[in-house]
């Protein structure tokens, strides 16, 4: 019952987003495809690809390549993790010009996992240090994570997500922007998942963006 109700919930808040995005260059599209590899049970390294766009598909906006290091301790629901990213940011200057711009990261993020009734709850603290066109920033990221499972048969299993996720900047105006993310999952095995979510993201001007995303995610040699 409870899984059913996790459900309805999820989707009442992405049909609710999706009539929010009134504007449509604020409506955006993300692909993403994670594959990590586990060197042992503490210690895994992941490649991160994401694709954006204005359109499904097609017009570039962020193309985000990376690759992490990550260190599960043996005795504590804890993690550690390190990892560097590029980014080539695509955006309309006009309505048919574009430019671009390349962003450097590093980032350093310790994550916590527990328990709210059925569902994994997963807190995330995450600073970064990156180097943009228009110079150095430092940004904190705080998240936290729901994951409730709705149906399991074997390997397999159904599971709905929701998520909340703040980022704040060194600066006079430390707010960056806000994101909720609401959608279901699908384990196919415990090599492989697929989510699909919608995700609304609410700037420091108070400008709105939304994003359908679809994550593919692929672990090679899986340690419990």
């Amino acid at each position: 019952m409870k899984g059913r109700l996790f459900l309805l919930h999820a989707l009442g808040g992405l049909l609710l987003s999706t009539a929010a995005a009134g504007q449509p260059d604020n409506k955006n599209h993300w692909l993403q495809y994670t594959g990590s590899y586990w060197l042992n049970p503490q210690w895994v390294v992941a490649a991160n690809i994401q694709y954006r766009t204005y359109e499904p598909l097609h017009d570039l906006r962020v193309l985000f390549t990376g690759a992490e290091v990550q260190y599960n301790f043996r005795k504590a629901p804890v993690s550690l993790l390190a990892g560097y990213t590029h980014l080539l940011n695509r955006a309309y200057t006009t309505a048919e010009e574009t430019s671009n711009t390349h962003e450097h990261r590093l980032y350093q993020q310790i994550a916590i996992r527990g328990q709210l009734w059925k569902a994994g709850l997963t807190h995330r603290y995450q600073v970064e240090q990156r180097w943009l066109t228009q110079g150095y920033q430092t940004r904190f990221r705080y998240s936290f994570a729901l994951r409730m499972p709705i149906l399991k048969r074997e390997e397999q299993q159904l599971y709905g997500i929701m998520r909340n996720e703040v980022r704040v900047i060194v600066r006079d105006q430390p707010f960056d922007s806000n994101r909720v993310f609401s959608g279901l999952g699908y384990t196919f095995s415990k090599h492989l998942s697929l989510e699909g979510m919608w995700m609304s993201q609410l700037h420091g001007g108070g400008r709105h963006q939304h994003f359908t995303m679809l994550l593919l995610k692929h672990d090679f040699g899986r340690m419990e």
